[in-house]
């Protein structure tokens, strides 16, 4: 009997902002992705700290 070679399967590599996103932690989100108080999204998607009306 003659073995059968088999190719070797490639690991998936893991892309810079996601790694980045687990080391930096962003100003106002909380751990389980949730917006700190006094902090709130504005249009793209970023995280600004918000003013008080007045």
């Amino acid at each position: 009997m003659v073995a059968k070679k088999t190719k070797a399967k490639k690991k998936k590599s893991i892309t810079a902002k996601k790694m980045c996103s687990r080391v930096i932690a962003r100003e106002g989100v909380k751990k389980d992705g949730t917006l700190k108080k006094g902090y709130r999204y504005v249009k793209g998607g970023k995280v600004v700290k918000a003013k008080a009306k007045k």
